[in-house]
């Protein structure tokens, strides 16, 4: 749903039949919030076929004009819903708690904080070996979206000049620079090699998958790889090969290919990997009620929501 006609036709969906499914998959503690939601703006719940749907499941959408993700990640939506029907999906504050997220673990694997953890537990003075100025002032964002954007502010805030790619190339002035994605094994353009910090802030769509390539992490010398998109961006094998050929000094991964992450997974034998369990931008009820409020506003307007997804591209 592209067109201001699109959107004000579902405007008038939502005047004559001014209805709300919850799917199963909502969160039990945010289904009384949500309600409350739609009561306080004239909606009624249903359990039948809606003209919204909050869902994230396309079981849950069916016969809905517009359809919204709690989450961030439509990766089981978007390819399965017809043009006509509009996607939004929830950001709220989500982009600043995954830049903290990322700011955190640059610092946390500059500044050696697991030894000095360790060293305190078992009473160890040891001050060879202390951490080294930053070399490399660096940054590279691989995704512009709002999760991007925030994270490149921050880093730019301790100092680093930040690189973006995105599908467009388009300029943003949250990166000092943006090239298109099919730059991205161009070591010139990237200055692999002055950079610190790699950060994958990516969605899930099939031309993300494996997108991150040996080829690509040649371009490095020793960075510290954060991944807080999606663990399809990176084989786990490709990763391992960095990491042993040095190109890769460390990863810091909130996101794998397999979640949850098992056992038996070699990323959690490699000193030079740290996990964290898909934490680093957990939605909050109120990020779901204020995405929904500013879409609704949009779409009474006339206007295409800012949250909107293009379903081609999945995002």
């Amino acid at each position: 749903m592209t067109s201001e006609h699109a959107v004000r036709e579902l405007a008038e969906a939502l005047l004559a039949s001014p209805t709300v499914r919850l799917g199963d998959d909502v969160e039990p503690a945010w289904r009384d919030t949500l309600a409350s939601w739609a009561h306080a703006n004239g909606l009624e719940l249903t359990r039948d076929a809606a003209t919204l749907a909050i869902t994230t499941r396309p079981a849950h959408a069916v016969g809905a004009s517009w359809v919204h993700s709690p989450f961030a990640g439509v990766e089981h939506l978007a390819p399965a819903l017809a043009d006509q029907v509009l996607l939004t999906r929830t950001t709220g504050t989500m982009p600043h708690r995954i830049a903290e997220y990322v700011l955190a673990w640059v610092f946390a694997e500059r500044w050696q904080t697991a030894r000095y953890v360790a060293d305190s537990a078992t009473a160890t003075w040891d001050p060879s070996d202390p951490p080294a100025p930053r070399a490399r002032d660096g940054a590279v964002v691989i995704g512009t979206g709002a999760m991007g954007r925030a994270i490149a502010r921050t880093l730019a805030v301790v100092g680093h000049r930040v690189t973006g790619l995105s599908r467009s190339g388009h300029p943003d002035d949250a990166f000092d620079v943006v090239l298109p994605l099919a730059e991205m094994h161009r070591t010139p353009a990237l200055d692999g090699p002055g950079a610190d910090v790699l950060v994958l802030a990516l969605p899930h769509t099939p031309q993300t998958a494996g997108l991150i390539t040996p080829e690509l992490l040649r371009a490095f010398d020793g960075v510290h790889l954060l991944n807080i998109g999606r663990g399809s961006a990176i084989r786990t094998d490709t990763l391992l090969d960095a990491i042993a050929t040095g190109h890769v000094r460390h990863a810091t991964l909130d996101v794998t290919e397999e979640e949850p992450l098992g056992a038996s997974s070699p990323l959690w034998r490699r000193p030079e990997i740290t996990v964290t369990p898909h934490v680093s931008g957990l939605t909050l009820s109120s990020d779901v009620v204020a995405g929904l409020d500013a879409a609704l506003k949009a779409i009474r307007a006339g206007v295409r929501p800012a949250s909107a997804v293009a379903l081609d591209r999945g995002y």
